[in-house]
């Protein structure tokens, strides 16, 4: 018990209301929605969180989570036209989806595990296997929030009357 209560205490007071505000997100995607596009141009910046853990891991991890980046973001590109109705001004109308929450979670998650990881087994964490798996599977995370930016970006804005 006293593990877990050590634990516990070592978590920084904003991951609490983060992980909140990142459940409320992904709830609200599963709902067909009418969103701002600053929002989708300020989702990827959660993958700021993964550059400053993979370059306290060391450059295999930074690596990777580059090379991960890339694919996640050909990925999302290549993916949103199946959730993105339409742009119209500022806003985007997307369809409900769970892909959302379940990438922010597990983006959330990873970072947290590997914050986790680097407290309490420094070893684990500093080995070649879990730079080079988390680099990929958070720059895979992150990256496809960047590829659907890039996508919502690029996309034609319909005019209203």
């Amino acid at each position: 018990m006293h593990t877990l209560t050590t634990t516990l205490s070592a978590i920084p007071l904003w991951v609490y209301p983060l992980l909140f505000a990142l459940t409320l997100l992904g709830r609200r995607a599963q709902k067909d929605r009418s969103s701002p596009v600053a929002l989708i141009y300020a989702l990827p910046l959660l993958g700021l969180l993964s550059l400053n853990r993979a370059l306290d891991l060391g450059e295999v991890a930074t690596t990777a989570l580059l090379m991960g980046w890339s694919s996640g973001v050909f990925a999302g590109y290549i993916l949103q036209p199946y959730w993105t109705l339409s742009r119209s001004g500022n806003r985007v109308e997307l369809k409900g989806e769970s892909v959302t929450m379940v990438t922010v979670l597990a983006l959330f998650t990873t970072n947290f595990a590997a914050g986790m990881a680097q407290g309490m087994a420094a070893d684990l964490s500093a080995s070649v296997a879990f730079g080079l798996v988390y680099g990929v599977f958070s720059g895979v995370l992150s990256g496809s929030l960047a590829g659907r930016a890039l996508f919502i970006a690029r996309m034609p804005v319909l005019r209203t009357a």
